[in-house]
Order: structure tokens, then sequence, then C-alpha cells
């Protein structure tokens, strides 16, 4: 993370760190202390995770992984029938860059480290799916279009095979907008960048596109010497045009060293509506119009519910009055420093064997100190729901056993955000009123037996829950689901019924998928009824998923 201790290092030394990558060490390397004129053996590490569609939480058959890091060195393979992957990897490298891709989707990128106090497992890699897929001659030029906009601008004769080569033949192009609005984590490797003078920070988005170019039989193809195109990047829902500058510069995303590099500039322009920065590329990869900014630095310490501190426990930022993240990990002593935007609302959590609420904090322009210590739970689960700009607010309800038998429910929503129940305080820690969310749900521990209900209501605003698109995400056991009302059952209403917490007497969970529309009325307390009323999908039951149109994928 580019925070101010990594400022004065810089990201070439970080990179300096990097061993030498898998293939073995250099030849000339010294003989260890015995005389022995043997390499020393380099210990290897797996890194392992699973590559899903971003909207369904589906795993992703056959994706393409592979792993990258600043010298260069290269492990590829792909993942299994159930989206899963494990490569292997050198240890002690500080920064690795793992990158996923299929057909039909955008790529996404991670950033790990195989440094020895850090163990890269459980990666989620969610692949944004592609607006539009299209073929076209490589010889005549094209426009690209996603619904009324003409995303991509190229002219005749282009392209470029792997070689060198002028490519003449049909051409596979996918296009993909990334409106990071909602869930910045959607923006490949997060937003570390650095900037066309070479200085290093974080940058705040105004929106982006993935372009994907491959030929006839499957090779990667990219603009040839002197070309140039044209793209046109949607200005991201959560901004106004009104607000948003008339000129900005262009980032594209550098899949080896998993930051974003400055090359460009694009300026703003609406017509017919639509509002999006337009600018000329001399290569495709994904483009980012966004702004470098100067990090102040929010400083706590994250301990265990016994009040010890946790090492490397990692504490991201998302902004919510502006699109942009950060992560850091804490030190051996708990403490850490978070950069984030000056004069900005951030939501702070952190993770590792456990989970910890989600915390709303407003910064300014010098560095911001938390009150209270952050609080892992080993046996959290946080449920976060995001949406689009329409409908306006849709609303969590979280309903559960509030004593011993079961006779009545408790119900967590935006009138009622914490509730302790047997000692434990349930809380809705982020309640968002004006499109896109998080909702975040934070669970410590489940207090009694039973089953507990998690529901998505849709209170105020034009369009429906299933064309907002709305996306619920659970954490639970260092796994991660993901739900979708695509996949619901019955006809769409205000009431989408998603997921239920099953805990039998030793407080074993299971999740259980409902994924049902609900006809409750407007009234919340309507949805309090007997869990045994409201069934569940049967197994590993997956209905067809229903194609909805939506804006860009807004998220």
């Amino acid at each position: 993370m580019f925070n101010k201790g990594l400022s004065t290092v810089g990201l070439s030394l970080l990179l300096a760190l990097t061993v030498t990558g898998c293939g073995g060490s250099s030849s000339d390397s010294s003989p260890d202390e015995g005389g022995s004129d043997q390499p020393p053996v380099q210990q290897e590490i797996d890194v392992s995770g699973v590559v899903r569609d971003y909207y369904t939480g589906e795993p992703v058959p056959g994706a393409s992984v592979d792993i990258t890091s600043a010298d260069g060195t290269k492990v590829a393979g792909s993942a299994g029938e159930d989206g899963r992957f494990t490569l292997s990897v050198n240890r002690g490298i500080a920064r690795i860059s793992v990158n996923a891709d299929a057909d039909g989707y955008a790529e996404s990128s991670s950033i790990a480290s195989t440094l020895d106090n850090v163990e890269p497992t459980g990666l989620e890699l969610s692949l944004l799916p592609a607006n539009s897929i299209q073929t076209f001659s490589a010889s005549t030029s094209t426009n690209l279009p996603v619904d009324e906009l003409n995303v991509v601008e190229l002219g005749a004769n282009a392209f470029v095979l792997p070689d060198g080569t002028v490519y003449s033949g049909d051409v596979d192009a996918e296009i993909t907008i990334v409106d990071p609005t909602s869930d910045p984590s959607v923006m490949p490797g997060g937003y570390e960048a650095v900037g066309a003078d070479g200085t290093e920070g974080l940058m705040e988005s105004w929106g982006a596109i993935t372009a994907n170019f491959e030929s006839e039989s499957g090779e990667n193809l990219q603009l040839g010497q002197g070309q140039i195109a044209t793209i046109r990047i949607p200005l991201a829902q959560g901004r106004a045009a009104a607000t948003s500058p008339a000129t900005i510069p262009l980032f594209y995303y550098d899949d080896q060293e998993g930051v974003w590099r400055e090359e460009g500039a694009a300026t703003l322009v609406t017509e017919n509506g639509i509002s999006f920065y337009q600018g000329t590329v001399e290569h495709f990869t994904t483009w980012n119009a966004d702004y470098l900014y100067e990090s102040v630095d929010v400083i706590g310490r994250v301990v265990d519910e016994s009040g010890d501190p946790v090492a490397d426990a990692l504490v991201t930022s998302q902004g919510q009055d502006y699109i942009g993240s950060s992560s850091v990990r804490t030190a051996n002593d708990g403490t850490f420093h978070l950069p984030v935007r000056p004069n900005s609302d951030v939501l702070i959590a952190a993770s590792r064997n456990g989970l910890s609420n989600t915390t709303s904090i407003s910064v300014g322009d010098t560095d911001f100190e938390l009150g209270n210590d952050i609080v892992l739970s080993e046996a959290a689960v946080s449920i976060t729901l995001t949406w689009g700009e329409n409908p306006e607010d849709l609303d969590t309800h979280f309903f559960g056993p509030e004593n011993e038998n079961g006779s009545s429910e408790f119900e967590v929503y935006y009138g009622n955000q914490s509730v302790s129940v047997n000692g434990t305080l349930i809380n809705l820690d982020v309640d968002d009123t004006t499109s896109f969310g998080p909702e975040v749900t934070t669970v410590p521990r489940f207090p009694y037996p039973g089953t507990y209900r998690y529901l998505v209501y849709l209170f105020s605003g034009s369009g429906t829950i299933e064309d907002s698109p709305a996306r619920v995400e659970v954490s639970i056991g260092g796994e991660t689901s993901v739900f979708s009302p695509t996949q619901a059952q019955g006809t769409a209403t205000d009431w989408w019924a998603v997921v239920n917490f099953v805990v039998d007497s030793e407080f074993n969970v299971t999740l259980q998928p409902v994924q049902e529309w609900r006809d409750f009325g407007a009234n919340p307390a309507q949805a309090t009824v007997s869990p045994s009323a409201l069934g569940v999908m049967e197994g590993n039951e997956n209905p067809a998923k229903a194609q909805v149109e939506r804006k860009y994928y807004a998220r």
C-alpha cells in the first residue's frame, strides 16, 4: 500500500524486495557458508483462491489464472470446475499480482504477498461479465458500442499479432464498462497508482473500461506501432457531470506490477444525455479516468475479543463520498496507518481469522486517530448489500430468535439499527438511503440456536430490486458467498428473501439460500413469520439465471 511509509521507500525499492521467481535462483549465486557451490533451494508456497462471476457468485470453471511479479516471473494455470485454483510460487516476494480472465468476462486482478508472515490463501477474484461481445474485420474501421455509446473507435488495419505482424482477419472483441460507484473492489488491482512524473499514491476514479481483442485463433491483439484508438469512458453513476473535472488523467492497469500508470488524458463530453470521458490510447488494457490525491492516515489498532493485539490483520477503507479504497496490514502490536483521501467520509473494517464491524468516520486534512480499537470477532458474519442508482433506497432486514425457545424474533433494520440479544450486539453498521449502498450488517456471533433470516426491501425510488442490480455478499468462516436477485424464484416483488443462517445446538452455522420473492406489504413487521413458512432452496439447486438489462452493470 502506498501509505506515507511506502512513499519514502518508493515502489522501486518495494519491488526490489522481490526474490528470484520460479525457475530457480540466479546462476551467479554465492556459495553458502558451508562451502557448497550449489545455489540455495528456493522455498515455495501455494497461492490459492476462487474465480467467480461478480454478480451471481457462481464459479467460473476453466478461467485462466496467472501470477506475476516485478521481475517478470510468471506462473500460469487455470481454475477447476469449482472455480478454485492453486499455484506454487516462491516465498519472500513482497508483492505479486494474481490475475484471472475467462471468455465473456473482463480480467480481474488481486494484489498479494508471499512474505513469511503472510498466507496468500482464500483470494477472491470476481469477474465482471462483458457488456458487449462483437466480431468485426480488422481491415475495416470500426465503432464498438455499448448501449447508445461508441465506447471504442478503431481505424482499419490497426491490430498486430504478438510477433508484430499486421493482422487482417476477424477480430473478437469484449468491451466491459467498469463502474465502481458502490463497490470499488470491481476495479482490477485496487487504487495504487504512479503518475506521469513518477509520483506514487492513491487515486480516485470517475469510471473505467476494459477492452480485450483476440484473433480468430485466440491470440491476443494489440494496436500496432503508430496506431491510436479513441475510447469513451462512461461517467461513473456516482459522479455528477456538473461537478466532475473538464479534463482528467488517464491511467492504465499494469497487471505485471499490479499498479495503475498515468498515460494521456481525457475530456468530459455530454451527448444525448450521456456523459463520458473521451481520449486516445496506443494500447489496450483497462483504462481508468482518475486523479491522484495526497492522503492522510487513519491511525488505529486491531485487537481480538480478549483485547490482545492482532498482527497482520488486513485493514481496509472505502470512500463514501469518493470512489476509491485502500488497505494495509497491521504491525506486530496491532497498530496501523491507513491512507485515505482527506476531507472525506470513509468506511473502515478489518479482517484476519475473523471480521470486525464496519465503522463510518469523517476525516479532515490531517491524520485521524480512531478513539476505539477495532475488535475482531472470530465467529463473525458480515452481510453487505449494494445496488445501482435506482431504486434510490433498498433496505436490509435481519431477523433471528430473541429467546432460547425461538417464540419471538428480533429485527435489525433502518429503524432499529442495533440489537442486544443474550449479550451479543448485532448491528446494521451502515445504512444508505441515496442509491448504491453499501449497507453492512455484522453479527459477532449467533446468540441462540435457530434460524436467522436476511431479506431486502425496496423502500423508495423507481425501478425494481432485480433491475438495479442488487447484490448481497456474505462473509462467514473465511468464505464469501454472493447472491443475486436474478436467481430468485417467483414473481418479483418489493421483498427479496435472500438467505437463512441455520444454527444448531452446537452453534454450527449452515448457510441456506432462500432466493425467493415474498409479498409482505410495506410494513416490515409483516416479514416476521415462522421460518418454516419461508422455505429454502434445496441442496445446491441453482435456478436458471434470468438475463436482465443492466445500465453498464453499474455497481
